[in-house]
């Protein structure tokens, strides 16, 4: 464009105005001198140098420079110069962001001076100044800074270190600190100052006869992001960490957790599993004990009483009285016996469970129950029941309980009545009161309900427990272990079982087991 002043005295160049050119040639910035009357503007070829426009491409007139403005600062930047005109500042500031001929934008610190005349401002001279290096390197300086809190402020012990290699092989012969966190700091014991700049091979003498070097060597040389746990008890130590290290071409980012806590207590849990397995195998021991040699004398002691019976004992008296006691009560102990070994036989082996057709366990119980059913005259509904993960044979345990339970609480004089109902329910339906063992997204409820005797709702939290009984022996038989089998057969599935009942109205019996998803 033509480089006349345009200005309030247009068209009368002055000596001053000869030595204004002459200071805009030599300066780097775009200086410029705008007549705010007839928004007609003069620019030095600084503005051509800074922003790889040419001359010839551009307008006259300050509505080019409106253009550049980045569309975000826009606005502000003419507000701000309308405000300094209106109200005849002396002097006008701004920074904002300018589009340069390759379409990027530069970021501008832009300063100037305002001629005031009559109550006007009639003239207005200054400059634009490119800030982009300083801008961005303030940018990248405050995000060094935040990076360096952010890693300074980790759990973690951070290191980034420079593969050293072997200047004629290309050979990896060892890596530099580069970068160190406070973490990093505290869990070697060396400060930044005493490791950044050393190699590894170096600040730790020896690092490469241990089983560790390997490891940074092949990450070095492969770049395949490496993880493991490490036991360091040399200089002192004795800590668990575990390493992380990713290559980023000639870098190495390395992080160190301290799992020390968290691995010792992994090693109670395992010597506690290993206690608690040697105590599952003792059980199994005792198990097979109770199951052979405590059965052995209470079969002995019922034949000879069987003996003494046929050898011509008098059928009445005191001494028929004591051996009926007698082997009552051995009869009494072989049940208890035998359903103690049920319920210590009842283990939780999730990786051995499979679907199993609820419908199919209900059909093997009844089958088991056919002449006890037929004998009461009892009536059983049931809707079709699902299929869940489990353990085949608990299940059957589980159902023949219940239902043994609800056949042996009936009222005298009334068949029973059992319905089975089943109802489908998400987590969030779950009532209050119930707790799974296994958290799952849907669960299955199954209810066995019955037309019995029923119990208060007091006594509902006792009666899971072992040899809990709420009725006298010669009312009811039983051990009282037969609910706590069931139980303990609902918590090995993942599930729970609550009991609602009111005296001669009933009780209903609620599992919850997880869906089979």
């Amino acid at each position: 464009m033509d480089n006349a002043l345009i200005s309030s005295d247009a068209g009368d160049p002055t000596v001053d105005y000869e030595r204004f050119r002459i200071l805009a040639r030599v300066t780097h910035d775009a200086v410029w001198d705008w007549n705010p009357v007839t928004d007609q503007i003069w620019w030095s070829d600084g503005l051509f140098s800074l922003f790889g426009y040419e001359s010839k491409d551009w307008k006259p007139g300050a509505a080019e420079w409106r253009e550049r403005i980045h569309p975000d600062d826009r606005q502000r930047v003419i507000s701000s110069v309308d405000t300094a005109v209106r109200e005849c500042r002396s002097s006008w500031t701004s920074e904002y962001r300018f589009r340069k001929a390759d379409g990027t934008y530069a970021y501008i610190h832009d300063r100037g001076q305002l001629v005031v005349q009559d109550d006007r401002v009639v003239r207005m001279v200054g400059a634009m100044h490119d800030v982009t290096a300083q801008v961005t390197a303030l940018a990248r300086q405050q995000q060094a800074d935040q990076l360096k809190f952010i890693i300074d402020s980790a759990l973690t012990a951070m290191a980034l270190y420079a593969i050293v290699r072997d200047p004629a092989t290309g050979e990896l012969v060892d890596m530099r600190y580069e970068l160190i966190n406070h973490m990093a700091e505290r869990m070697t014991g060396r400060s930044a100052a005493e490791l950044v700049g050393k190699t590894m091979r170096t600040a730790f003498p020896g690092i490469d006869k241990t089983g560790i070097w390997p490891r940074y060597k092949h990450l070095a040389e492969t770049g395949e992001t490496m993880r493991y746990h490490n036991h360091y008890t040399a200089n002192g130590y004795d800590i668990w960490y575990e390493v992380q290290g990713v290559r980023h071409g000639d870098w190495i980012v390395l992080s160190f957790l301290d799992i020390t806590e968290l691995k010792n207590t992994q090693l109670k849990l395992e010597a506690l599993n290993q206690e608690l397995f040697r105590s599952n195998e003792n059980l199994q021991q005792f198990a097979y004990v109770a199951s052979h040699d405590l059965q052995e004398p209470l079969r002995k002691i019922q034949s000879f009483g069987d003996l003494l019976k046929s050898s011509g004992l008098p059928a009445e008296g005191p001494a028929a009285d004591y051996l009926d006691r007698m082997q009552s009560a051995a009869r009494r102990m072989s049940v208890l016996i035998r359903d103690l070994l049920a319920y210590s036989r009842i283990t939780t082996q999730r990786d051995t469970f499979c679907p199993v057709p609820l419908d199919d366990v209900l059909q093997n119980t009844l089958t088991t129950l056919d002449m006890l059913v037929m004998e009461s005259n009892a009536v059983i509904e049931a809707d079709p029941l699902p299929v869940v993960q489990g353990d085949a044979t608990q299940l059957e345990q589980l159902m023949l309980n219940l239902l043994t339970n609800a056949l042996k609480f009936s009222k005298p004089g009334q068949a029973p009545h059992i319905q089975i109902r089943v109802t489908a329910l998400s987590a969030s339906e779950l009532p209050s009161t119930v707790r799974p063992t296994k958290a799952a997204p849907r669960y299955v409820r199954i209810d066995v309900m019955d037309n019995g005797i029923g119990f208060a709702q007091k006594d509902s939290s006792l009666i899971f427990n072992v040899f809990q009984r709420l009725h006298a022996r010669s009312q009811y038989g039983g051990t009282g272990i037969g609910l706590a089998v069931v139980d303990k057969v609902v918590r090995n599935h993942g599930g729970a079982v609550i009991a609602t009942s009111e005296p001669e109205v009933g009780a209903t019996f609620s599992v919850y087991l997880p869906a089979n998803d």
